[in-house]
This record gives C-alpha cells, sequence and structure tokens, in this order.
C-alpha cells in the first residue's frame, strides 16, 4: 500500500506546494507555496536578491596593515612631522606617508 503526502500552499490552500526556506534578520521562515506562489515571492525578493550577497561574503576590501613595530612608528611620525605631514600621536599613519619613509630611507640607507 502506498502513502501519498499532499502539501497545502500556507497562503491559497491550493495542493501541489512545495516548502520554500527563507531568512529575514536572524529569523528563518518555512512557508509552503504553488510553483506560482514561489514566482510571486522570487519576483518581490528580486530586487533585495540582486543588491544583496550570500551571507558570510563581504564586499569590503582587508586593508593590509604595514608591518611595523612601535619604534619604526614614533620614528615614521618624528619624520613625517619633519618632513611637514600632519600626522596623529595614535592611531593608524597614512599608508602614504609610511611608503614616503621607506623611500627616503631606502635611499639613504644605500649611500
Amino acid at each position: 500500500m502506498a502513502i501519498k503526502t499532499i502539501v497545502e500552499s500556507d497562503i491559497s490552500g491550493q495542493s501541489d506546494a512545495a516548502t520554500v526556506t527563507f531568512g529575514l534578520g536572524n529569523t528563518w521562515f518555512e512557508v509552503d507555496l504553488t510553483e506560482d506562489e514561489q514566482k510571486e515571492l522570487e519576483q518581490a525578493l528580486a530586487p533585495f536578491v540582486k543588491a544583496g550577497r550570500k551571507a558570510g561574503q563581504s564586499t569590503k576590501k582587508k586593508r593590509a596593515t604595514p608591518e611595523t613595530t612601535v619604534e619604526e612608528r614614533a620614528k615614521i611620525r618624528t619624520w613625517a612631522r619633519e618632513q611637514g605631514h600632519e600626522v596623529t600621536e595614535f592611531g593608524r599613519i597614512p599608508r602614504k606617508i609610511i611608503d614616503a619613509y621607506r623611500e627616503a630611507h631606502k635611499k639613504s640607507d644605500q649611500t
């Protein structure tokens, strides 16, 4: 003897529905929808799906942090001020200043 399971739409009550899972915020939902209702849901969400990304993926670029010691950062800050650059006492030193410092000291090391 065979057993047939009929899934009805949670929206219209029509048979031949299938379970659809989707998330919003931190909550996951399941709803039984017919094929037409699934297409309607997909069309409604299309602009958000197009603009979004899969969870766990980020479009932010990771900043490369130059490997410097505390002492080297202090020397860079002192040199930068002597060269007329504005640098903060603490925090991130702009990459262009680090590059300029290294370029200036590379030349002086070769002489």
